[in-house]
């Protein structure tokens, strides 16, 4: 018996039913469908976000675009195809053969949160650093207000003890002049010294102005100091706040971003040194309005401080220099007047010793006229031994008895008597005269010897107030008046 075989009709078409075929084709036609539509999906994420105010591109644009991505195709010489890609940057998909720019995508990455905290932080961390070199700056800034301001108050104080100096000469220059006028009348006459006692109250007078206004400039400075110091300091309190987590070796910031101080920080850095430039103001930003208005506050102030101390530093050695100038010039001329009255004093003192041996000389001569003036006149009793020289006398009395026999005894007895009286007047009016000028040379050497210590007192007296140790109280204490 013969096998039988299958119909033809089933070896020769499809096994399957044709719904089952279809409904494969289907599902094949539809996940390509989905493949391409995802792709271009895919595209169209892949693109830079539209500016504000830009229109939509249309679809001719949105074709040309993505036909500028496709790979291209290079026939070699020996008519091999290469398909190459554009050149430029982009991302390239070898699978899909195009290149499209390197655009932000639409949708977030799965890794966009830690993305996003490690680039917040980093710009924290930026911020805060940054922060931290503009508080290390105002901190710099401040430590240099504050040695200015010590600085300058030490200079003050300088400043004050050389005016309470110059105020204490002044004192003595008025008790000077009056001590010199307890001198005697005679002494009295203006001098040198008196010109100069003159000079240098016009120049104590002009340095005391003048240091009282330093005074007042230096205080005025010293608020603009203290206002500035107020200033940086709520500034750094400010700025600080952000800082917490940050080290703070602030006085090794400067030196790590490369600058040497805080002063002139604009200024070209040198081209072996890399210097990070200071950042503009910024009202949110780590270098506020308020900081920069600080920070050039306080470098005008410091350079402001620099001169104001060079002033005061000159003034108060002006003001020694003169005062000592003019102590040393009228002490030089007050020991020259000592010189001078000592020399008269003693010049006094020869001419006294003269006139008192002519007054003895005088007086000795004024009592030996005196007996010889009694003499002439004759004895006044008859129990002398000289009762012979009378006219009455025998022998005159016989010679009389003649006429005209007058002797010429009485006549020239009277001259020489009158001639006597004459000189013994003179001799009297001399004896008064040395008397006279014997008083007026002891008194004149009284007034030298016045005038002397006078001189010697207000000389020691001028030295021990150039002293430095010498207070104002003490000068106050002396009356002159």
């Amino acid at each position: 018996m013969a096998a039988m075989g299958p119909p033809p009709r089933l070896l020769t078409g499809q096994v399957g039913a044709v719904k089952w075929h279809k409904d494969n084709s289907k599902t094949i036609q539809k996940a390509n469908e989905l493949t391409k539509d995802c792709g271009k999906q895919a595209l169209d994420l892949w693109r830079a976000p539209l500016e504000p105010g830009q229109p939509e591109e249309t679809p001719y644009e949105c074709k040309a675009r993505k036909e500028s991505w496709k790979f291209k195709l290079d026939v070699s010489s020996s008519g091999e195809v290469k398909r190459t890609p554009p050149e430029g940057p982009g991302v390239t998909l070898w699978k899909s053969k195009v290149k499209p720019p390197p655009w932000v995508c639409k949708m977030s990455p799965p890794c966009f949160r830690d993305f996003f905290n490690t680039k917040n932080n980093e710009y924290v961390t930026q911020y805060a650093r940054e922060t931290r070199q503009v508080v290390s700056r105002m901190r710099q800034a401040l430590l240099e207000i504050n040695e200015q301001y010590k600085a300058l108050v030490r200079e003050r104080e300088r400043l004050d003890a050389t005016l309470g100096r110059i105020r204490q000469s002044l004192i003595t220059n008025r008790q000077t002049q009056v001590i010199r006028e307890h001198r005697p009348a005679l002494e009295r006459v203006p001098d040198k010294v008196d010109a100069l006692m003159t000079w240098e109250k016009k120049e104590l007078l002009r340095q005391k102005e003048k240091l009282e206004g330093m005074m007042a400039m230096s205080e005025e400075h010293l608020k603009a100091l203290g206002t500035c110091r107020q200033a940086l300091e709520t500034a750094c309190d400010e700025r600080s706040r952000v800082l917490d987590l940050m080290p703070h070796p602030l006085r090794m910031v400067l030196l790590e971003a490369g600058r040497d101080s805080w002063l002139k920080l604009g200024r070209p850095s040198s081209p072996w040194v890399e210097r990070n430039r200071t950042p503009r103001p910024d009202p949110i930003g780590p270098y506020t309005p308020e900081c920069e208005a600080a920070l050039e506050d306080a470098q005008r102030l410091t350079f402001l401080s620099k001169e104001m101390m060079l002033k005061v530093k000159e003034a108060i050695k002006e003001a020694q220099d003169m005062r000592h100038t003019a102590h040393n010039t009228i002490e030089n001329s007050l020991q020259g007047k000592r010189d001078e009255t000592l020399c008269h004093k003693e010049r006094l003192d020869m001419a006294l010793g003269g006139t008192r041996g002519t007054l003895h000389r005088c007086q000795r001569f004024m009592h030996e006229m005196n007996i010889t003036r009694g003499m002439t006149l004759g004895p006044d009793s008859s129990k002398y031994l000289e009762t012979r020289e009378k006219l009455t006398r025998p022998m005159v009395q016989v010679y009389q008895r003649h006429v005209g026999t007058q002797l010429p005894e009485p006549a020239i007895l009277n001259q020489s008597t009158a001639l006597l009286d004459l000189s013994i007047v003179d001799t009297a009016n001399n004896i008064q005269s040395l008397q006279d000028s014997r008083a007026y040379l002891k008194q004149r050497i009284h007034d030298k010897e016045t005038g002397y210590g006078v001189d010697g007192s207000i000389k020691r007296l001028r030295q021990r107030r150039i002293h430095p140790r010498t207070c104002l109280q003490e000068t106050l204490n002396l009356v002159y008046t």
